[in-house]
């Protein structure tokens, strides 16, 4: 996730609009293998809190910092036997707002992170996806 994350910063700074809905929805996609590798029905409760929040309009800067913040509690408390859904949310509404801010609609920004990564050959290693070509 934290890849990802960088990857969105990055897009972020250099406001490069394709990297940033890419890197929005492979963090989703991050966030819903994390939900699914935990045996938990965490993504279906963020997907409810982020439909009822209330969008602000505030800078880029404050959105990634927020989302750096939300991050760094979930990946605290990942290995916790608790539901964390509240925490999922959090990432996701802030991720919701990084694409609002760039006029991306979130589902665009899954759909072609699903269309790049769908047909990628490779197996799972220790919790983490690697390529085919890198095995």
């Amino acid at each position: 996730m934290m890849e990802e994350f960088g990857e969105l910063c990055s897009g972020v700074s250099k406001n490069k609009i394709d990297v940033v809905k890419d890197s929005i929805g492979d963090c989703f996609v991050v966030m819903v293998i994390l939900a699914a590798q935990r045996k938990k029905d965490e993504m279906r409760s963020s997907a409810e809190i982020t439909d009822q929040c209330r969008y602000f309009n505030v800078d880029i800067e404050s959105r990634l910092i927020e989302a750096l913040s939300s991050l760094n509690r979930l990946s605290y408390e990942l290995s916790s036997p608790e539901n964390i859904s509240a925490l999922f949310g959090l990432f996701f509404i802030e991720i919701v707002e990084v694409a609002r801010y760039f006029d991306l609609d979130i589902h665009d920004c899954v759909q072609a992170a699903w269309d790049e990564i769908k047909d990628r050959k490779g197996r799972m290693i220790d919790g983490v996806f690697v390529k085919e070509g890198d095995l």
